[in-house]
C-alpha cells in the first residue's frame, strides 16, 4: 500500500471518527447555554435533517398540539428557553432547534447545503409528529419568523406566528414577502410599533399578502424585537397571554 494512500485511509478514518464524536453526544444545555435554563430539564438529542444534517434539539411538554421554535439570528435555541416552559405548561409538545450554521448544528461547507434550512423545519415538524402531535405551529423570531413564513406554505402545519419577522433577509433565501400569497394556513404577526426591523407598514404588507382566511396582526408599544416580545418587554405577559389563546383556538 502506497504512503499516499496510508495517508488518505489515515485521514478518512480521523474525519470519521470526528464526525462520530461530533454526533455522539450532544452537550448539556446548562454547558451551552448556561446554568439557568428556566425549569428546561429536557435532555438535548441529535435531530437529523434529510440531507444528513444533525441539529442540535430540545423537546419538552407533551399532548396532541405541537410547536416548532425558530430562533433568532445569531442566536441559538437558548433564547427560547424562558418561553418554553410557558407553552409545555400550557399543554403543547414544544421543539426548538439551532438551525444548520448555528449554535451547536452542523455547518455545510457548500452555500446550497448552508442555506437549505426548509429541510431542518420539516424534520422538527416531522418529529413532533412522531412523537403524537395531531397538529404543528411554527413560531419564529425575526429570522426564525421570516423563516417560518418562507417554508410554511410546503409543510404539513397547522399554522403559522411571526415574531418581527422581516420582509425578506438578502443572501439567505428567505423570502417571506414572495412566499406568503401560498400562505393558506392561520396566521399571527406580532410586532412593535417601532421595530426598525419590521415597520408596521412591512407588517401590515405581510398580512394583507398572505393568503390565509385567517390572519391577524398584534401590535405592541416600543422597539422590542423578536422574543423579546414575549419575555422582556413590559407587557411581555400581555403578549404571551395574546399568543397562547391564538394557539388554544386554532388547536
Amino acid at each position: 500500500m502506497s504512503s499516499r494512500l496510508v495517508a488518505g485511509v489515515a485521514i478518512a478514518l480521523l474525519a470519521l471518527a470526528v464526525a462520530a464524536t461530533r454526533h455522539a453526544s450532544p452537550r448539556p444545555l446548562a454547558q451551552k447555554c448556561g446554568t439557568n435554563t428556566y425549569g428546561v430539564a429536557a435532555a438535548p438529542f441529535w435531530l437529523a435533517a434529510a440531507d444528513g444534517v444533525h441539529l442540535y434539539a430540545l423537546e419538552t411538554g407533551g399532548g396532541k398540539v405541537g410547536v416548532v421554535l425558530l430562533h433568532e439570528s445569531p442566536a441559538d435555541l437558548c433564547g427560547w428557553l424562558p418561553f418554553m416552559p410557558v407553552l409545555s405548561r400550557a399543554g403543547f409538545r414544544v421543539l426548538a432547534f439551532d438551525f444548520r450554521g448555528f449554535g451547536d448544528s452542523d455547518r455545510p461547507q457548500k452555500t446550497s447545503d448552508f442555506l437549505a434550512y426548509g429541510p431542518d423545519i420539516r424534520a422538527a415538524v416531522a418529529r413532533l409528529r412522531e412523537q403524537g402531535a395531531k397538529r404543528v405551529f411554527l413560531i419564529g423570531a425575526s429570522f426564525g419568523g421570516v423563516a417560518a413564513l418562507t417554508y410554511a406554505p410546503g409543510l404539513p402545519v397547522s399554522g403559522v406566528v411571526s415574531f418581527s419577522g422581516e420582509l425578506a433577509i438578502p443572501g439567505t433565501g428567505l423570502n417571506a414577502y414572495a412566499a406568503v400569497p401560498h400562505l393558506r394556513v392561520p396566521l399571527l404577526i406580532v410586532d412593535a410599533r417601532h421595530d426598525r426591523y419590521l415597520p408596521v407598514p412591512d407588517a401590515l404588507t405581510l398580512l394583507r399578502r398572505a393568503d390565509s382566511k385567517d390572519k391577524h396582526i398584534a401590535l405592541y408599544p416600543g422597539g422590542f424585537h423578536g422574543w423579546d416580545v414575549v419575555e422582556t418587554a413590559p407587557y411581555a405577559a400581555r403578549a404571551r397571554a395574546r399568543v397562547l389563546g391564538w394557539l388554544r383556538a386554532h388547536a
